[in-house]
C-alpha cells in the first residue's frame, strides 16, 4: 500500500493552491436528491435537506451550505408548533458545516440560535452539543479558557439527571474534545484518560469514523510523550478506517501525523511523500488549516535536506495561506460574535431569575403578603430603570450616529463644490474660445477673409481637445475616487508613448508657433498601466502648452533612474514663465482636490485636477512625482515609473 501510494504521490502537482474540481456526490446523496425533486410536503423536505447537508459536511462542507441554507430557511417559514424541532437540527448541521469551512463568526451565531432552541424544547442532548461545538470552536483559534467554560456547561448537564437523555454520539464528541483540549494544556495523562474513554465507547457503538479520530488523537498523545512504535501502528489503523470510509479530510488529517512520524524516525523521504498526499488531500476537501500544516512540514522537510530555494517556496505559500486565515476582517467579525452570543446569554440569565423570583413571589404571596408587595414593587423598579438606561444609551447611539453621518455630508458637500469649482473654472476656457470662434466667423464671413477662415479648424480643434482632455480627467478622477480603476501593468516601450503623446498635441502646438520634442532610448520600457501613463503624459504635457507663450518649447526626455536600477525617470520640461517655490510647495503638499482660487491668475487652478491625478497615478505605480521651477526660467516635472526588465 505504501508503495503505491508514493506513485500517486509522484503524480501530485507542486504548484500554487488551486481549487480542484468539485468531487462527486456520495452515491447515498443521489437517491435523497432524487426526492427532493418530488412533490413533497415543507416537513419532509426540511428533514431531507438536513438530512444531506449533515451527511457532507465533513467531505464537502461548500456543497453541504447549500442544502443547510435552504433547511433552515424552509424551517423558518413553518408553522411555530412545527417549526422548532426542524429548525434545530438544521441550524447544528448548518453550524458544523460553517465550521468546517473556517467561517467561526456565522457558526457561532448559528450554535447560540440553536441553543436558545434547546432549551425551549428541553433537548439536552441538542444543548450539549451546542455547548461542545462552541468549545471546538474557541479552542481551534487558540482560546483554551473560553473553550473550558462550554465543556464544562456540557458536562455539568452530562452530571445532572438530564444527561441519561444524551446520546453515547455526542458524548463521545465531548470526550474526545476534552482530550484534545487537555493536550494542549499538556497535561498528556489526562488526554489520554479521556481519548481511551472516547475510544473505548466508539467501539461499543461500532461508530467506525469516531474510531478513527480517537486512533488519531491517541496517536498524537503517544508520539509527544516518545512511544513511537505504537504511534505507526495506531496511524495506520485510523488511516484504514478513513479509507474504507471515504473520509478525505480525516485521511489528509493522517497523512500529515504520518509526516510528523517520519520526520521524528528520521524518515524525511517518507515524511515528504506523507506531507505531500496530506496537502493533495486538504486541497480535494478544501481543509485549510490541514493544508497549512501541510505546507509548514514540506518547508521544514526541504530546508532539511538542503533544498533551500524549495523551502522558501513552500514557506511562501504557508504565509499567503496563514494570513487568508487570520485575517483581521475575521478576526474582528468572531469578537462581534462573542460579544452578542455573551449579551444574550446574560439577557437569558436576567429572564431566568425574574421567573424564579416570580415564582418564589407566588409561592409566599399568601404568608408574607407585605413582603411579597415590597419585592414585586422593588422588581417594577428595577426593570424601569433597567429600561431607562437602555433608552438613554440607544438615544446617545442615535445621536452619535446622526452626528457622523452629518459630518459624512458635510464633507461630501465640501468635496462636491471644490470639484464643481474646478471644472467650472477649467471648462471657462473652452467654452469661451468656442464662442469666440462664432464670432471670428461672422466677422470673416463679413470680411471675406479667406486665410481667416482657414485657420478657424485648427481654433475648433484646439479647443476641443481641451475640452476632451478636462472631461477624461473628471472621469478619472471620479474613478479612482471610488476604487474602480484597476492598475494592470504590462511592458511600454517609452518611445512608442512619447510619440503618440506628441502627435495628439502636434496640431495644438503648431497653432500656437509651439514646439514639442522628445527623446527616450532604444529598447527603454516601462512596467505600467497603458491609460494611466498616457493620462500622466497628457496631463504634464497640456499643462507645459496651456500655460506657455506663443513660439515656446516642451521637451520630453527618458532615462533610467541612476539611484534606483528598478525605475525609470520621465521629464517634461518646458520654457514657459515658471512658478514661485510657494506655488510648487502648494501643489506638491496640497489635499486631494485642492481648493477652488478664482481670479485673475489661472495657473492657480489650471494646474489642480490634472496634477492631482497625475500624482494619484505616479503613486498607484510606487512611483514619484517631483516639480522644478523658477519664476521666468520654465517648469520641469519629472516622475518615476517600474522598468519592464
Amino acid at each position: 500500500m505504501r508503495r503505491v501510494a508514493a506513485v500517486a504521490l509522484l503524480l501530485v502537482p507542486v504548484g500554487l493552491w488551486a481549487a480542484p474540481a468539485p468531487p462527486p456526490l456520495p452515491a447515498a446523496i443521489e437517491p435523497l436528491r432524487r426526492q427532493l425533486a418530488g412533490q413533497l410536503p415543507d416537513t419532509t423536505r426540511v428533514r431531507l435537506l438536513t438530512v444531506i447537508s449533515y451527511a457532507l459536511r465533513e467531505e464537502q462542507s461548500a456543497r453541504a451550505i447549500s442544502y443547510g441554507e435552504s433547511a433552515t430557511a424552509l424551517a423558518r417559514a413553518l408553522p411555530p408548533a412545527v417549526r422548532g424541532p426542524l429548525l434545530l437540527p438544521a441550524l447544528l448541521s448548518l453550524s458544523s458545516c460553517y465550521a468546517n469551512l473556517s467561517n467561526s463568526s456565522e457558526a457561532l451565531r448559528l450554535l447560540a440560535e440553536a441553543q436558545g432552541l434547546a432549551r425551549e424544547q428541553r433537548n439536552y442532548d441538542a444543548l450539549v452539543r451546542t455547548y461542545c461545538n462552541q468549545g471546538s470552536i474557541y479552542h481551534s483559534r487558540g482560546d483554551t479558557v473560553t473553550a473550558g467554560q462550554h465543556y464544562r456547561h456540557a458536562l455539568r448537564l452530562l452530571a445532572s439527571p438530564a444527561g441519561e437523555s444524551v446520546s453515547p454520539r455526542t458524548r463521545m464528541k465531548l470526550l474526545g474534545n476534552l482530550g484534545s483540549l487537555a493536550y494542549l494544556r499538556n497535561q498528556h495523562p489526562l488526554a489520554l484518560h479521556y481519548d481511551s474513554l472516547a475510544l473505548a465507547l466508539a467501539r461499543r457503538s461500532r461508530d467506525a469514523t469516531a474510531e478513527a479520530t480517537y486512533l488519531s488523537s491517541l496517536a498524537t498523545y503517544l508520539m509527544q510523550s516518545g512511544q513511537l512504535p505504537r504511534v505507526r501502528r495506531l496511524l495506520l489503523q485510523s488511516l484504514a478506517i478513513s479509507q474504507r470510509q471515504g473520509a478525505v479530510r480525516t485521511q489528509s488529517e493522517l497523512q500529515a501525523q504520518l509526516a510528523q512520524y517520519y520526520t521524528k524516525t528520521s524518515e524525511p523521504d517518507q515524511a515528504m511523500l506523507a506531507a505531500r498526499e496530506a496537502l493533495r488531500l486538504a486541497r480535494q476537501s478544501h481543509y485549510l488549516e490541514c493544508a497549512l500544516d501541510a505546507y509548514g512540514q514540506l518547508a521544514g522537510l526541504a530546508a532539511g535536506q538542503g533544498d533551500y530555494r524549495a523551502a522558501y517556496d513552500w514557506n511562501t505559500r504557508y504565509v499567503a495561506l496563514n494570513d487568508s486565515l487570520n485575517s483581521r476582517q475575521t478576526m474582528q467579525t468572531l469578537a462581534v460574535s462573542q460579544v452578542n452570543y455573551e449579551a444574550q446569554e446574560r439577557a437569558r440569565r436576567l429572564r431566568q431569575l425574574t421567573a424564579e423570583q416570580a415564582t418564589q413571589t407566588q409561592r409566599t404571596r399568601m404568608l408574607v403578603g407585605v413582603i411579597a408587595i415590597m419585592a414585586l414593587i422593588l422588581g417594577v423598579m428595577v426593570h424601569l430603570y433597567r429600561n431607562l438606561r437602555r433608552s438613554r444609551a440607544a438615544v446617545a447611539a442615535n445621536n452619535r450616529a446622526l452626528e457622523a453621518a452629518s459630518a459624512e455630508l458635510r464633507a461630501v458637500a465640501v468635496f462636491k463644490d471644490k470639484l464643481y469649482a474646478i471644472v467650472a473654472h477649467d471648462l471657462r476656457g473652452p467654452v469661451t474660445a468656442f464662442a469666440g470662434v462664432t464670432s471670428l466667423i461672422d466677422s470673416y464671413i463679413a470680411q471675406n477673409d479667406q486665410a481667416g477662415l482657414a485657420r478657424l479648424p485648427a481654433m475648433v480643434r484646439q479647443a476641443a481637445d481641451s475640452l476632451n482632455h478636462l472631461l477624461d480627467n473628471v472621469l478619472n478622477w471620479a474613478v479612482s475616487q471610488t476604487g474602480e480603476l484597476e492598475c494592470r501593468p504590462v511592458p511600454l516601450p517609452v518611445a512608442d508613448m512619447f510619440a503618440e503623446c506628441q502627435a495628439l498635441y502636434q496640431t495644438t502646438a503648431a497653432a500656437n508657433w509651439q514646439h514639442i520634442t522628445a527623446t527616450a532610448p532604444d529598447g527603454l520600457r516601462l512596467l505600467a498601466d497603458r491609460n494611466m501613463t498616457r493620462t500622466i503624459l497628457r496631463n504634464l504635457v497640456g499643462n507645459a502648452l496651456k500655460f506657455m507663450p506663443a513660439g515656446g518649447h516642451v521637451h520630453l526626455d527618458a532615462a533610467p533612474d541612476p539611484d534606483d536600477a528598478g525605475m525609470v525617470l520621465l521629464t517634461c520640461t518646458d520654457t514657459g514663465s515658471g512658478m514661485s517655490a510657494t506655488t510648487v510647495s502648494a501643489l506638491m503638499s496640497g489635499p486631494a482636490l485642492p481648493e477652488p482660487t478664482p481670479g485673475p491668475n489661472l495657473r492657480a487652478t489650471g494646474f489642480g485636477l490634472g496634477l492631482v491625478l497625475c500624482r494619484a497615478f505616479v503613486h498607484r505605480h510606487g512611483g514619484t512625482l517631483v516639480i522644478q521651477s523658477r519664476p521666468g526660467a520654465g517648469t520641469s516635472v519629472t516622475v518615476s515609473l517600474p522598468v519592464a526588465k
